[in-house]
């Protein structure tokens, strides 16, 4: 993780809640994301099942639109980043290579006044957890540096859906937050969140929410409760 980055965006996502007066969110990081990277909107999906695709936020009715679109049709930019867990960049959604590989979405979307689109998935190692979707007006690719902001506000995004799934309190403190972050990336959690998701019959990112909450809860490190369920030392409740 690029630390410095990182405190970047989470110092441009607090300052957008704090300007707003409201307590900080996912819904922050993608507002935060759309002024820093002169974006037309933003999408957030999460994925709520095996093959199953759920909205949570949109910065404005182009963008929810945009989103709607593409868990109607099944296809997109954004469906593509879920399912392969990599970012997917598309310059120009009126070129023939975009029509070709989205024939209903690519059209459709360019009447929705979006010209251009990157995909970036939430995902933590093979989990797969959702995707921002962030829409241009024009069309136009990011730099390398504005798709590793991207990235960064993904990944900003998704501890805080994680932290308000869960009903944890969110730190005003940059450090601390992004203190936390390297732990969801460890294997043992990862693997823990599948069993979790099994044991319960949930999402696996319901599974890792119960996981952090668990182990918020009992003051607790987050790869020390995930190593104890992988070892079958620990069951989170409602498990069989």
């Amino acid at each position: 993780m690029d630390r410095d980055r990182a405190m970047r965006v989470w110092a441009a996502v607090a300052r957008c809640a704090r300007e707003r007066d409201e307590h900080v969110s996912s819904r922050h990081a993608c507002l935060a994301c759309v002024k820093a990277l002169s974006l037309r909107g933003a999408g957030l999906v999460l994925a709520g099942g095996v093959g199953k695709l759920e909205p949570v936020y949109a910065t404005g009715a182009e963008a929810g639109g945009v989103t709607d679109l593409q868990l109607t049709l099944g296809e997109g930019p954004g469906v593509d980043a879920a399912e392969s867990g990599a970012p997917v960049v598309v310059g120009d959604l009126g070129a023939d290579g975009s029509v070709r590989r989205w024939p209903s979405f690519a059209p459709q979307a360019a009447r929705h006044g979006v010209r251009a689109m990157y995909s970036v998935p939430l995902a933590l190692g093979a989990l797969r957890l959702g995707v921002l979707d962030l829409h241009r007006g024009e069309p136009g690719e990011p730099d390398t540096d504005e798709l590793l902001d991207a990235v960064v506000y993904a990944d900003t995004a998704l501890m805080l859906v994680l932290d308000d799934l869960g009903d944890l309190p969110v730190t005003s403190g940059g450090d601390e937050f992004l203190d936390a972050y390297p732990a969801l990336w460890r294997a043992e959690v990862h693997q823990a969140a599948g069993m979790v998701s099994v044991q319960l019959g949930v999402p696996v990112l319901e599974a890792l929410v119960r996981l952090r909450a668990h182990a918020y809860r009992r003051g607790r490190p987050l790869a020390e409760v995930a190593r104890a369920v992988v070892e079958r030392r620990l069951r989170l409740p409602g498990a069989h």
